[in-house]
């Protein structure tokens, strides 16, 4: 393996680096950002998307057909706020996962499928620039899943947030598989540690009986933390702390906000393919 002399090495480490900060903080010096609308707190009716459950999971052999449900949920306006990083939900998130009945035992197991998404603009280009000067990002899942039993139908959902540039190449994550950013949505009241004030979701209400059940609903949460970047640029230090600046991470408990208005569709195991 070639070695880099110690030039060699500043170059490497010095050019990414400046191309992200010209990124990160160029649009902002070059025009006004756009002005953060506020958070929805109660939706106008989003148009009732189309579901065909085609990411229900495979249930593993214990769990039966009989009494398991799979649910499709569909975001379809919203806020995602994370640290600095604060923008309105325009493009739909869909989820999905079952509800598995274990007949031996009787009780049921949360599995999750899948997690689609669209990328984002979280800083716009120099210029009107969409291309090398934006920076994008993308919500994935990232290995953590539960339904726990209780009021407000909370749902526990880790991610991993994938930001995007060609500066920042296609690994930087804010948060990874091994330490997720982790969400527990609420259709009820949060609790944030202060000075963070409580928000409030809405209730599930069924919209739909036939021919299979879709309701609509309000997910919210502002009481997660969110960790520091990793993976920019090759990994190197200087980048991760240029985006990390920039993107407000890490962020305690109860700086950043999600809101989630979604439809949620089900559907009993017994009538899928």
């Amino acid at each position: 393996m070639k070695k880099l002399s110690q030039a060699g090495w500043a170059a490497r480490t010095l050019v990414p680096a400046a191309g992200v900060a010209l990124a990160l903080t160029g649009a902002t010096a070059a025009q006004a950002a756009p002005a953060k609308p506020a958070a929805p707190a109660q939706r106008a009716a989003d148009p009732v998307p189309a579901f065909d459950f085609k990411d229900c999971p495979t249930l593993p052999t214990k769990y039966a057909r009989l009494g398991s449900t799979c649910f499709e949920v569909v975001v379809t306006s919203g806020q995602f706020k994370l640290g600095k990083f604060d923008q309105q939900l325009t493009s739909p998130v869909r989820m999905t996962f079952a509800n598995a009945l274990d007949p031996e035992t009787d009780t049921y197991t949360a599995i999750f499928g899948k997690m689609h998404s669209e990328k984002m603009v979280v800083r716009p280009g120099i210029f009107g620039d969409p291309i090398l000067t934006a920076v994008y990002a993308k919500p994935e899942y990232a290995g953590v899943f539960d339904q726990p039993t209780g009021l407000g139908f909370p749902i526990k959902l880790g991610l991993q947030i994938r930001l995007t540039n060609p500066f920042l190449g296609g690994a930087c994550l804010i948060g990874n598989s091994t330490n997720p950013i982790v969400l527990n949505l609420t259709t009820g009241t949060t609790a944030p540690p202060a000075p963070t004030p409580p928000i409030t979701g809405k209730t599930p209400t069924i919209i739909q009986r036939d021919p299979f059940v879709i309701r609509s609903a309000t997910h919210v949460d502002n009481t997660f933390a969110v960790p520091g970047a990793k993976g920019c640029a090759l990994n190197v230090g200087l980048v991760n702390h240029i985006v990390n600046g920039q993107a407000g991470v890490p962020a305690a408990a109860g700086q950043s906000q999600m809101v989630f208005n979604e439809y949620i569709g089900q559907m009993p195991y017994t009538r899928l393919p």
